[in-house]
């Protein structure tokens, strides 16, 4: 994925997804925690009671009370010594505070509530199935097993309990003909509401008054504070993944601009460590190389003005000379030689500057190059006649497939036939060749320039292609050339998007070597 937008989205939706379901999960969890924890806060006063009732029994009335509270609740009421329930630490601990302990079992809906009677190490259990029911039956048979006060039973139970006369409680016909009845009365106020309630009332025997337990308040799977919280982290968790998305964009792009503050500051050697195929790395990218350009331009331009400074002085010291010579001339057919002699130095300077005006207009950039098919052997044979005039006793010879082509700039491709064949032409003792093959796979396309002179050592081969390079110490015009022909090849070579060697021809001379793709992109600037 290299576009930062598609990075971004993609990452903050996957972090989406994953804090949505963590955040599932994490409630569900707390729900099941809370749950459990109201179900035992509902059910510790009636158990508190029954503990009471139990401890307060002896002997074979223990087991007639069991059988009868049974028989009230519908469900199995058992004691158990400590040592034969397994308990947890936790459920230890819950016990031995006094409080409930409430056992799911996943494999049936029942429930196990154990409890802790004072006093001993025996424990009351029992199984129900709806524990809502049936622990109701067991405060409705609450207040006929003890007669203790309401504000000493209140901090067993999870809800308020009062007593009300029998009036007071504003019930309707039907609930007060239960009420006479002896039985107890459920009421639930408004479901629909998120704060809906129960009450319970209880009518006591013998007394013209009501037991009432509640408002008892509904288990609340999503209460405003859960969600609160819950939205609190879910927001922490976006904004942690937006940053962890962010940061190594910004990371990047501060190292980016440190390089372009060194750069303004003069810092040629500036560098912008940022890798990646995104809009960032490809403009740091872009970046170091124009630094490395930039560098490379200066670099040549001082090697351009040594050697400029240099080149120029052996010419202008000759015409002053000359000039000097002129004047001490007393003849008119000496003064003529001195002339003539000026004027081929004037050539020769001009000649010079005609190679470093060609040499600095290639080195001011990669132009656009309008690729096309060229035929090298037409070019090689075009070439030879060109030198026919200049070549002397040096034979030229062309080899190669007349019908063998590479995109390529014509003009270009000449200039380089052209400077290798005239260098080759100062070294030659007799003979010079041009072959033209194609490379091993058919991809690449290999142009040789061999002559038979004295060759190049291999420890300078390199050093040839660089600027006013000359491997021989003369600068008479014998030697001839300016140390800019090979240079321009290798610029153009570049350009083309190819390479070019020197090794030793089978003559003993030099061969160089240039290799170029035989298909490119139309229309295209290559950035070397």
């Amino acid at each position: 994925m290299n576009s930062i937008f598609v990075r971004i989205y993609g990452g903050i939706l996957v972090a989406l997804l994953i804090i949505g379901a963590a955040t599932y999960v994490g409630v569900d969890l707390i729900n099941q925690y809370r749950a459990g924890q109201y179900r035992e806060r509902m059910a510790e006063g009636t158990f508190f009671l029954l503990g009471e009732g139990l401890r307060e029994q002896s002997g074979a009335d223990r087991a007639e009370w069991l059988r009868e509270m049974s028989r009230r609740l519908g469900a199995s009421l058992r004691i158990h010594p400590g040592a034969d329930l397994s308990l947890t630490y936790r459920e230890r601990l819950h016990l031995d505070e006094g409080r409930v302990v409430i056992r799911e079992h996943r494999e049936s809906e029942r429930i196990t509530v154990l409890y802790h009677v004072p006093g001993g190490d025996d424990y009351l259990v029992t199984s129900l199935e709806r524990l809502s029911e049936q622990q109701a039956r067991l405060k409705a048979v609450a207040p006929e097993q003890r007669a203790q006060s309401l504000a000493r039973l209140v901090p067993y139970f999870g809800f308020p309990l009062s007593l009300a006369e029998w009036g007071e409680v504003g019930l309707d016909e039907e609930q007060y003909q239960r009420l006479d009845r002896n039985e107890m009365v459920l009421l639930l106020t408004d479901s629909t509401r998120r704060d809906a309630t129960l009450y319970l009332y209880v009518p006591i025997p013998r007394d013209h008054r009501v037991l009432v337990l509640g408002p008892m308040t509904l288990f609340d799977p999503f209460p405003w504070e859960l969600l609160v919280i819950a939205s609190l982290l879910a927001l922490c968790l976006v904004a942690l993944s937006t940053y962890l998305q962010v940061r190594p964009l910004q990371t990047r792009l501060r190292h980016l601009e440190r390089a372009v503050k060194r750069l303004g500051g003069g810092d040629l050697t500036a560098h912008a460590d940022v890798r990646g195929g995104d809009s960032i790395g490809q403009l740091a990218a872009t970046f170091n190389g124009m630094t490395a350009h930039i560098r490379r331009l200066i670099h040549a331009q001082r090697e351009m003005t040594r050697a400029v400074s240099h080149e120029l002085r052996t010419p202008v010291a000759r015409l002053r000379f000359g000039l000097e010579m002129l004047a001490d001339s007393e003849s008119a057919e000496a003064r003529r030689e001195r002339l003539d002699a000026l004027d081929r130095d004037i050539d020769q300077l001009d000649q010079l500057i005609d190679e470093i005006l060609t040499y600095a207009r290639l080195e001011q950039g990669t132009p656009t190059i309008d690729f096309q098919p060229v035929y090298l052997v037409e070019v090689c044979e075009q070439l030879r006649g060109e030198l026919d005039t200049i070549r002397g006793d040096i034979v030229i010879e062309v080899e190669g497939d007349r019908t063998l082509a590479v995109d390529g700039d014509p003009r270009y491709l000449h200039r380089i036939l052209q400077n290798l064949v005239t260098n080759a032409l100062r070294y030659a003792q007799a003979r010079i060749l041009m072959t033209i093959r194609l490379e091993e796979g058919g991809e690449r396309v290999v142009l040789e320039v061999d002559d038979d002179g004295s060759g190049i050592p291999e420890h300078q081969r390199e050093r040839v292609f660089k600027p006013f390079a000359r491997l021989d110490q003369s600068r008479h015009r014998a030697s001839g050339g300016y140390g800019l022909g090979l240079s321009i090849v290798k610029r153009i070579v570049d350009w083309h998007g190819g390479e070019v060697r020197v090794l030793e021809s089978d003559w003993g001379g030099a061969r160089f070597q240039v290799i170029l793709p035989r298909e490119q992109q139309r229309q295209h600037v290559l950035g070397r």
